[in-house]
């Protein structure tokens, strides 16, 4: 058996190529006879479409489940807009991921000073998409009125809004 040390790390290295070592186990050999390859074949088309049609209904369930958080997002997006529209806290608000995933990606806010209410679309702004969006608030100001002042005016944040142009957004009431 021809080896020798590896001079940088002083560990042994076998230079022999080894054919004793086992076969991977997912290659499956065909058995030699008709009767037996043929089963073999029949066995493998039917484990194929056992997993075709559970592939299918991963799909379904995928999709559903889906559905299920995208309303799950909608409908905490609803009820953090209807707290802070009332004047409530802002904290344990939505994250950015949770608000566009739940159709609301139209942050609602309003100048301290002058009053404007423009919406700010949480798409466009660069943060990590696990961000609360209560955080965004110590960021945002109202550019008209910060114009040539030391400090920017600040805005509050109202809600979270669908996009306008969308005819399937429901209306939203805060009550």
């Amino acid at each position: 058996m021809a080896s020798q040390f590896c001079s940088f790390r002083r560990l042994r290295c076998d230079l022999t190529p080894r054919f004793d070592a086992p076969m991977s186990p997912r290659i499956i050999h065909m058995p030699l006879s008709g009767g037996d390859r043929k089963a073999q074949a029949k066995a493998m088309r039917d484990a194929r479409s056992i997993a075709r049609e559970y592939f299918r209904q991963s799909i379904v369930a995928r999709s559903i489940g889906e559905a299920k958080i995208r309303e799950a997002d909608r409908l905490f997006c609803d009820a953090w807009t209807n707290v802070t529209f009332w004047g409530g806290p802002t904290r344990n608000s939505p994250t950015i991921a949770q608000a566009i995933n739940g159709e609301r990606p139209m942050l609602w806010v309003k100048c301290r000073r002058c009053g404007r209410e423009p919406d700010v679309d949480l798409r466009t702004i660069r943060r990590k998409p696990d961000t609360p969006v209560h955080l965004l608030e110590a960021a945002l100001f109202c550019e008209p009125c910060s114009a040539g002042r030391k400090f920017p005016q600040r805005a509050n944040l109202i809600g979270l809004r669908p996009e306008p142009n969308d005819p399937n957004a429901s209306l939203q009431r805060a009550t």
